[in-house]
C-alpha cells in the first residue's frame, strides 16, 4: 500500500471502531429510556455519530480514488457513512419534536421512526458488504492471521446482510438482532481495514 493510503486505512478503521463503541454506550445507557428523558445523552451520541460517519464517508471517498483494487470496499464504506448520516440526522432533528407533538401525532412519530430505521437497516447491510469485501481480500492473501481475520469478517458481514435485509421488511421488531449483527460486522470490517493497511495487494496495486 502506498504511504499515502495507509493513514487513510488506519483513520477509517479507528472511526469504525468508535461507531461500534458509541452504539454499545447507547444501548447500555438508553435502552428503555424515553425520548424526552434521555434526550441530552441521546442527542450527544447522535451528534458524535453524525460527525464520525461524515468523516468515514469523506475519507472513504479518498480511499476509493487512491486504491484501485478495493473500489467496492471503499464505495460501500462511503455509502454506509452517508446512510448513517441520514439515519442519525432524522433522529436528531425529528424525534424530539415528533414526541413533543403529543398523542394525536403518534402516527407521525411512527412514520419518522420507520423512516429512520429503514436507513438504519440499509446502512447495516452496506456495512456488511464492507466486511465482506475487505474480508474476502484478506482471505485471498497468504498471511495466516490475515486469512483468519478475513474469514471472520466475511462471515459476520454475510450474517449482517441477511438479517438486516430481513429487518427491512420486519420493521422495528427486528432491531436488537439486526443491530447487533451490524455492529459485529462493523467491528470486524474495521479490524480488516486496519490489518489490510500493511498488505499492498489488498488495498492498492500501486506499491
Amino acid at each position: 500500500m502506498p504511504q499515502t493510503t495507509r493513514p487513510i486505512a488506519i483513520f477509517v478503521s479507528t472511526l469504525l471502531i468508535l461507531t461500534v463503541i458509541s452504539q454499545l454506550v447507547y444501548t447500555a445507557t438508553l435502552s428503555g429510556v424515553g425520548i424526552i428523558e434521555g434526550w441530552p445523552l441521546r442527542s450527544t451520541i447522535w451528534t458524535a455519530e453524525i460527525l464520525l460517519f461524515s468523516a468515514i464517508a469523506i475519507t472513504s471517498l479518498v480511499g476509493l480514488v487512491r486504491s484501485s483494487d478495493m473500489q467496492l470496499g471503499w464505495s460501500a464504506l462511503m455509502v454506509a457513512g452517508l446512510m448513517n448520516m441520514v439515519q442519525s440526522g432524522i433522529g436528531l432533528s425529528m424525534f424530539l419534536p415528533a414526541t413533543n407533538a403529543g398523542e394525536e401525532f403518534a402516527p407521525l412519530m411512527g412514520t419518522v421512526l420507520a423512516g429512520s430505521f429503514l436507513f438504519y437497516y440499509l446502512a447495516k447491510v452496506v456495512l456488511g458488504l464492507t466486511a465482506v469485501f475487505f474480508g474476502l481480500a484478506l482471505f485471498r492473501g497468504i498471511d495466516t492471521i490475515g486469512r483468519a481475520l478475513g474469514l471472520v469478517s466475511l462471515i459476520t458481514g454475510l450474517i449482517a446482510i441477511v438479517l438486516n435485509i430481513a429487518a427491512v421488511r420486519s420493521g422495528l421488531g427486528a432491531v436488537p438482532l439486526a443491530g447487533a449483527s451490524g455492529a459485529i460486522a462493523t467491528f470486524f470490517a474495521g479490524c480488516a481495514v486496519w490489518y489490510a493497511r500493511e498488505n499492498p495487494a489488498t488495498l492498492s496495486n500501486d506499491s
